[in-house]
């Protein structure tokens, strides 16, 4: 077996979201596309996108990239500050979307600490290579 093949549980996860996502995505598009509401365009896929990274993250053999977490992350981010500075009734009141991200990620890590049976921080995952070598996956050099 290729051991930089996705095994097919993941792969029909990574199809369900993506589907998810498009769809959700086109009808919240068209329900609030002349809405100040609009940046929920944003937001619920965002949800769905980090939601979906944190899941498969969190399974035993499965991956998930830093571009898929920065992606949801943003998509995240624009949606709740665009939504929660079009509905707030003062003017002076607004959202930074850096602060949303900066929460995000603190939400990630918490996460990963709590529920991840091996919890490993490296910027590019590398369990796809010889799962006999330690050295791979969690960053040492002895």
């Amino acid at each position: 077996m290729n051991p930089n093949r996705k095994q097919d549980a993941e792969v029909r996860f990574e199809l369900l979201t993506w589907g998810a996502i498009l769809i959700i995505g086109a009808l919240l598009f068209l329900a609030f596309r002349n809405s100040t509401l609009f940046p929920i365009i944003f937001f619920v896929p965002g949800l769905i996108l980090l939601a979906s990274a944190v899941y498969q993250d969190l399974q035993d053999d499965w991956t998930t990239g830093w571009p898929t977490y920065l992606g949801a992350m943003l998509l995240v981010a624009t949606g709740f500050a665009g939504v929660v500075t079009a509905t707030s009734t003062g003017a002076s009141f607004t959202i930074i979307w850096l602060v949303v991200i900066v929460i995000e990620i603190g939400l990630v890590l918490i996460i990963k600490a709590l529920f991840d049976p091996s919890p490993d921080i490296t910027i590019m995952p590398t369990s796809r290579s010889d799962p006999s070598d330690e050295r791979l996956t969690r960053g040492d050099d002895n």
